[in-house]
């Protein structure tokens, strides 16, 4: 789920570039929205282009064999044999593809239980090697959606066919839906134990009083804000960061970034870098500190993407990246030692696939309507709805924190199904559990939420 609250990990990077594209969207500032969610990718949250939508023609193209040849129905089951039957049972065959720069994209199937649609897609480059085990799709857009996320789950290094599951929650998902992809990366190298060697003493000693500036991020002057720190943060009018590219400190074999800037920051250290190169757009990463053992320290992070330029033209925004660290005095950097992991990118394919699909929502249900989120609550009524997807948590969600969300359902034969991690929220509207394994909804018996059994009806 994405929580501006949680530890600030790699994956929170992702929620940074969501949030600035969910807030230029609303504002008319792009002719589409591509969304990136954070599982389980690192993200960039520098926006380095604008996205422009051609419309292609939708062809009919798919893994036929047999019987479904003759229907012109896909054989989920041979092109998506890395699933379980429970999985696959469920799934609908779509048979859309569209084609360009020499690369087909396939949708070949689809399940959605209302707001949560889960797509299967096939990418083939039919002319070179751009389609590899290491594609990483960029900037995409599926109607209807507001919590997206876009994974590699199979590559069939024979074929040099890659499978990307779509993962969709929104409210308003209908039966016709559009997913299009206008780019996505490959050549994927991440090197997790980046040795950084500062001396802290001398860089902060540089340090003046003009080496700060204020930015206002009402004016759009930040385009991206993610971390622990991220309430406190937004809290403030201004935001004081450090002024750009007062230092060029190299990254050992990232040629692609450097370090601009280092400075104490209202008792926080800041650590300011700028990706300079071309595919430092695309490749991201973040610091982090150990202790003399080697061992990761838990210190809080936050990131700030900021500062602006043009680029053919078009004003784009996210030039620079800071990196807030909890620490308040520089005593505590003596015992630590400063690490990167960061994960660059060979090459960036633009184009344009775009295919449109009729997906009827899956009628096989359980409900409940609870008076309230726990025993001793005084909140209203919430309504919990069981699919083959997940859990649907709607209504009086104040008492509902889906961090310390305590869920089970219960088969009829006994065993259990535990949602410990899968969680997602669109503000405080809907709470949703996507399950990695199919529930079997007809031999659901109940369902645990926070301590109180909840039977469940069709």
């Amino acid at each position: 789920m994405s929580n501006p609250n949680q530890p600030f990990t790699a994956r929170n990077l992702a929620n940074i570039k969501r949030r600035f594209y969910e807030k230029t969207d609303e504002a008319g500032l792009l002719p589409d929205k591509p969304h990136k969610q954070q599982e389980p990718t690192l993200r960039r949250t520098r926006m380095r282009k604008a996205v422009s939508i051609p419309i292609v023609a939708i062809l009919s193209i798919g893994v036929l064999t047999g019987a479904a040849a003759a229907m012109n129905i896909v054989d989920l089951s041979a092109v998506l044999h890395f699933l379980d039957k429970s999985r696959l049972d469920i799934l609908s065959p779509v048979n859309r593809s569209s084609e360009d720069q020499g690369i087909r994209m396939d949708i070949l199937g689809a399940v959605r239980d209302g707001d949560t649609a889960e797509i299967y897609v096939a990418l083939t480059d039919l002319t070179g090697h751009r389609v590899t085990d290491t594609l990483d799709v960029y900037d995409f857009r599926v109607t209807g959606g507001r919590a997206n996320n876009a994974q590699l789950v199979h590559y069939d290094e024979k074929t040099k066919k890659a499978i990307v599951r779509f993962l969709v929650q929104g409210e308003h998902l209908k039966d016709r839906i559009t997913v299009k992809i206008s780019s996505f990366l490959t050549g994927a190298q991440t090197n997790e134990d980046i040795d950084v060697d500062l001396n802290w003493s001398a860089l902060l000693e540089q340090q003046t009083e003009d080496s700060i500036i204020t930015l206002d991020h009402q004016e759009g002057e930040i385009s991206g804000i993610g971390g622990q720190q991220y309430e406190e943060i937004t809290s403030q009018s201004s935001i004081p960061v450090l002024k750009p590219d007062q230092m060029h400190i190299p990254v050992p074999g990232l040629e692609w970034m450097y370090i601009s800037n280092v400075g104490m920051v209202n008792g926080k250290l800041h650590i300011q870098i700028n990706p300079d190169a071309e595919m430092g757009t695309y490749n991201h990463g973040y610091f982090y500190f150990v202790d003399d053992q080697g061992q990761e320290q838990d210190v809080p992070l936050s990131s700030i993407s900021y500062g602006s330029y043009e680029k053919d033209g078009v004003r784009m925004g996210g030039d620079y990246e800071e990196y807030i660290f909890d620490i308040p005095d520089i005593r505590e950097l003596q015992r630590l030692h400063l690490k990167g992991k960061f994960t660059s990118y060979d090459a960036f394919v633009k184009g344009t696939w775009k295919t449109t699909f009729d997906l009827k929502q899956s009628t096989v249900k359980k409900k409940a309507r609870l008076q309230h989120a726990s025993t001793h609550s005084n909140s209203g009524p919430l309504n919990v709805e069981v699919s083959e997807l997940g859990v649907t948590l709607t209504g009086d969600l104040s008492e509902i924190d889906s961090e310390r969300l305590d869920l089970r359902i219960v088969i009829q034969d006994g065993t259990t199904i535990e949602a410990d991690s899968g969680f997602v929220q669109l503000d405080q509207e809907i709470v949703k559990w996507i399950s990695t394994e199919t529930i079997p909804v007809s031999h659901v018996r109940e369902l645990i939420l926070n301590g109180i059994s909840v039977p469940l009806h069709d």
